[in-house]
């Protein structure tokens, strides 16, 4: 008898939780405490979305219903001017005009090509010496009178369009000029 009552105590200490070891169904608390948790952060989360997105698109629709866009004019909307990439590593060309009385010019050229040709500018950057040389023989070889004034400096934009697309592969679209200056010598 003393061991069937033995065997019982054993068996009523097993069932018995020891303290910080409880366990519910088959799943320990802390794992229970855990999931627990997690939800609740999600649930937050998910709350603060939602009130989010409600509210932007809430204000969203009242400032669409009173503002308009207005389109912005721009000199090349008539014109027809393309967009272009745009070449600027050449910097300052100085020199010397080819006046009895010399004239120092001063021109910062860029030079544009169409939108994304990587050869293009590839090839600029293998030949920005040439290109350096090409704009200071033209402006040097030119007179002063040639070279200022709206006119003269469309044209020279032109023929330097031209020069320069002697000696390229692909050919560039446009010049500009960021600094085009002539000072006394």
């Amino acid at each position: 008898m003393s061991d069937e009552m033995f065997e019982e105590e054993e068996t009523t200490a097993e069932e018995q939780p020891q303290p910080g070891k409880k366990k519910i169904g088959f799943l320990p608390a802390v794992v229970i405490d855990m999931l627990k948790w997690a939800a609740i952060i999600i649930g937050a989360i998910i709350f603060i979305v939602v009130v989010v997105v409600i509210t932007v698109r809430s204000m969203n629709k009242g400032s669409q219903a009173t503002s308009t866009r207005i389109p912005l004019e721009s000199p090349y909307d008539e014109g027809g001017a393309e967009l272009l990439d745009w070449f600027s590593n050449i910097g300052d060309v100085r020199g010397t005009t080819q006046d009895e009385v010399r004239k120092t010019y001063i021109v910062s050229p860029y030079i544009g090509y169409e939108p994304e040709s990587e050869a293009t500018l590839q090839e600029l950057i293998q030949r920005e010496i040439q290109l350096k040389e090409v704009i200071s023989m033209y402006f040097s070889s030119r007179k002063i009178t040639q070279l200022q004034g709206v006119d003269n400096r469309q044209r020279v934009k032109r023929e330097l369009r031209e020069e320069i697309n002697k000696i390229m592969i692909n050919d560039v679209r446009e010049v500009a000029f960021d600094r085009y200056e002539f000072i006394d010598f």
